[in-house]
């Protein structure tokens, strides 16, 4: 009993306090502050997870152990939900991610006002004040959480991004190559032909330009209230690590430092996986192969143009044998009717489904939390990509050869998503390449959690990490590409070209003018 209790003591004594802020909006990305939230709970630390409502469907923030503070809906964020609505239906046909810029501006601003509540909660500054946090996390992003922690005086804190590349030197302080790295929303690979260089530096700079909305809009309502508050970029500077939500065994290789850290799939393996209950289990049993089909929280379905969903509901009907489970938000569309072999469902337990041994594929958009979950399981998938960064995963897993990747746009063409599911139900080697994957990443040297929970309690003993700070991000322009240095060489070699042709021209004349004089 006294050695319980001394452990008890001991594990105490050596705990941490995190605040966590994540704001509910987009599923995923509160999914993922979420588990890491827990995460640290499990390892003994006391976390709080301030989690400001700004969408109501999303359900919640998640966390299931972390001691969670949730602001209520501020009466600017009321039309969120119906705004997801309308801009779920457009992304299914925007050409480019660049397009949401006009969506996203009335949405900048509502993300102000929702800071600005938490900010003036009676009694809320102070208690979390009181705290004494050791550190502190939250997507870059999600700006709020950065200006609190500034507000509140905690200098040591880390960017958890939700995803597997930051663009933005401002966040990693880490130099970016278009050259042959995929960008956050390139629909490229890494071999890319001039024309993919050319759209991928599109990307590149496109990207960088709707941050800045998203940072300028939250930032001008914000500071209307709070007029001494700094430059956000020069607050999102300060932070110590960038956690990137990125799998090196399977991500695309890219530049990197040492303040920003890999946990590609810390979310999935975290969170396990259960054995289908009767009702799903039975689904499973009812043909010899069973397809999964959902595009997100985001992309809702229901939302998608009527050409897709009469290609889709078509393609299935060609195969008889093959039951399809189709995650689909709205009963009232009866979107199953006359189609025996495809059952609808508003949710499914996707990972505990994509765990069974029964499922053949998953047809999914590829939003980075489904990739991590596919490829923990060692399924083989069909993706069609909406927009963001789905569009970089499509292209990492046509590279692993772990599934078959396809345009939105090819919903509307007959035969595309018929050709790819006859190919991944009889070629076993996406099957084959999916399971080495799998267990590749699962024989990793060292466990995700281990790696956050580590750098974590480090940055909260001995941060803020100022010696990790590059010195370029002090540079401009023309200093950080060397422009100025370049421009130098040029000129002094054009300089001495110059001269030598001055002297050897003038030497020549002299010897053709002595020449013709003794002549």
């Amino acid at each position: 009993m006294r050695l319980l209790l001394f452990l008890s003591l001991l594990s105490t004594v050596h705990s941490l306090k995190f605040l966590a802020y994540s704001t509910q909006f987009a599923r995923s990305h509160s999914n993922f502050i979420a588990r890491l939230s827990d995460v640290l709970v499990e390892s003994g630390h006391e976390v709080t997870l301030l989690a400001p409502v700004l969408a109501k469907s999303i359900g919640g923030p998640f966390a299931k152990k972390a001691k969670v503070i949730s602001v209520p809906q501020c009466e600017e964020a009321r039309v969120v939900d119906d705004f997801l609505n309308r801009v779920s239906a457009n992304i299914w046909v925007m050409k480019h991610s660049v397009q949401m810029i006009k969506e996203k501006k009335q949405l900048n601003a509502i993300k102000g006002h929702a800071c600005l509540s938490v900010i003036d909660t009676p009694g809320l500054s102070d208690s979390l004040k009181a705290e004494k946090f050791d550190a502190a996390f939250s997507e870059s992003a999600d700006l709020c959480g950065p200006i609190l922690f500034h507000l509140l005086g905690i200098d040591k804190w880390a960017a958890t991004e939700s995803v597997a590349i930051r663009d933005g030197f401002e966040i990693t302080q880490t130099p970016s190559n278009p050259a042959y790295v995929p960008t956050l929303m390139a629909g490229v690979g890494e071999a890319m032909t001039f024309c993919e260089r050319l759209s991928n530096s599109f990307s590149f700079i496109a990207t960088q330009f709707m941050i800045s909305t998203v940072y300028s809009g939250i930032e001008s309502a914000v500071r209307e209230r709070l007029p001494r508050l700094p430059p956000v970029k020069e607050i999102l500077a300060t932070n110590s690590l960038v956690f990137l939500n990125s799998e090196p065994l399977v991500d695309f290789p890219k530049p990197s430092s040492a303040r920003i850290i890999d946990i590609g799939g810390i979310t999935v393996t975290e969170e396990g996986y259960n054995p289908l209950n009767e009702t799903w289990s039975s689904i499973l049993d009812l043909r010899p192969k069973t397809i999964l089909l959902s595009f997100g929280s985001m992309a809702r379905a229901f939302t998608m143009p009527e050409e897709y969903k009469r290609t889709i509901i078509e393609t299935f009907k060609k195969f008889p044998d093959v039951t399809f489970i189709w995650k689909y938000e709205e009963r009232a569309h009866h979107i199953s009717f006359g189609v025996p072999n495809l059952i609808e469902s508003t949710w499914v337990p996707q990972n505990d489904l994509l765990h069974d041994d029964r499922l053949s594929a998953f047809i999914t958009h590829c939003g980075q939390g489904s990739t991590s979950e596919s490829i923990d399981a060692g399924i083989p998938v069909i993706v069609i990509p909406i927009l963001a960064d789905q569009l970089r995963n499509s292209h990492q897993v046509e590279r692993n050869g772990i599934g078959i990747r396809l345009e939105k746009g090819d919903l509307a063409k007959e035969g595309r998503l018929e050709e790819a599911i006859k190919e991944i139900l009889t070629n076993d080697g996406y099957r084959e390449k999916a399971r080495k994957v799998q267990q590749m990443v699962a024989d990793r040297p060292f466990p995700m959690k281990e790696i956050f929970v580590r750098n974590m309690e480090f940055l909260g003993k001995h941060g803020p990490l100022r010696q990790l700070d590059h010195y370029g991000r002090h540079l401009n322009f023309f200093q950080y590409y060397l422009i100025d240095v370049i421009s130098f060489v040029l000129i002094f070699i054009s300089a001495i070209l110059s001269f030598l042709f001055i002297i050897t021209r003038f030497a020549l004349r002299r010897i053709f003018r002595s020449k013709a004089k003794q002549e």
